[in-house]
């Protein structure tokens, strides 16, 4: 099924995204997880690709796990590093033949010795073409990634936002926000897209700290401001990292009970592999669902 379809059968969404390990153990621990977080009934999990498409088969492996045996719909991470468009053809094809019916289209981030992002001889520039591409190669329900504070690459806030328009434009069926720690700036660009006649789904990306160093570094990667009262409350916590991330969490849950509170079409929960967070977020997301 295509994730857009769950949006108008069940509100808000809650979503799950997870990392696939570096190795076999690490997978294995993983898979051993799975069972727990399938039974917090995420409408979906959406599974990364790794910095130059490094975990790009690991991404497969977890998805299939997650979709043919926990029954649970998988979205698989796709990017434009490293790749041509004959090879992003090639893995469309990989996935659909497993069954794997959603896809983030994202331009990518090129891999840690890299000067920047250099587009492949063949291949694709930015996330838009990827996005055609996917929907002329059909049968995908197609994700795409926003951000409410502007991308970090892009001259200015009305240019990113010009760019997300384009993604949308170009098939994709919703959006699911980078990072944010200050819902205003959140629900200001979300308007905002919906003044330029954005209808899809438009999810918020929640991320809870577990340092104070380790949000500052996620913070800048994708341009989020991190405000005083988690940076402080954080570092007061430096030499306990137990209660360091027990306050991230707290905070983290505040910011999506007041989301829900705004309408939100959903929460996707950044969540590190980590139950804990899974386990109070998926808690809160049902609580505020209707009464059947």
């Amino acid at each position: 099924m295509r994730i857009a379809d769950l949006f108008p059968t069940r509100s808000p969404l809650f979503s799950i995204e997870l990392f696939p390990p570096k190795t076999p153990e690490g997978i294995e621990n993983l898979k051993g997880k799975l069972r727990e977080i399938a039974a917090h009934r995420p409408d979906f999990i959406s599974v990364t690709y790794g910095a130059g498409g490094g975990t790009r088969h690991s991404t497969r492996e977890i998805c299939v796990t997650i979709k043919q045996e926990l029954g649970i719909e998988a979205m698989a991470h796709l990017t434009c590093v490293a790749h041509t468009r004959g090879e992003i053809g090639h893995l469309l094809a990989d996935l659909q033949e497993d069954g794997i019916e959603n896809i983030m289209a994202l331009r990518g981030d090129p891999p840690q010795d890299s000067a920047g992002f250099i587009p492949p001889e063949d291949g694709f520039t930015y996330a838009h073409e990827l996005v055609s591409a996917a929907r002329a190669q059909g049968g995908f329900g197609i994700g795409v990634a926003g951000y409410p504070e502007g991308h970090v690459e892009s001259a200015d806030y009305a240019t990113s936002l010009r760019h997300q328009v384009e993604k949308i434009e170009a098939g994709a069926d919703f959006v699911v926000s980078q990072l944010f720690m200050d819902n205003a700036r959140f629900l200001r660009w979300r308007d905002e897209l919906r003044a330029a006649g954005v209808t899809v789904p438009i999810v918020p990306g929640i991320l809870p700290a577990l340092s104070a160093g380790q949000i500052g570094r996620f913070a800048s990667l994708c341009g989020a401001a991190v405000p005083d009262a988690l940076r402080v409350g954080l570092e007061r916590f430096e030499e306990h990292p137990e209660s360091a991330a027990a306050y991230g969490l707290v905070f983290a849950l505040r910011q999506i009970e007041a989301l829900l509170a705004e309408g939100v079409d959903g929460i996707h929960l950044y969540a590190l592999n980590r139950l804990e967070s899974i386990r109070a977020v998926s808690a809160l997301v049902e609580s505020s669902r209707p009464a059947v």
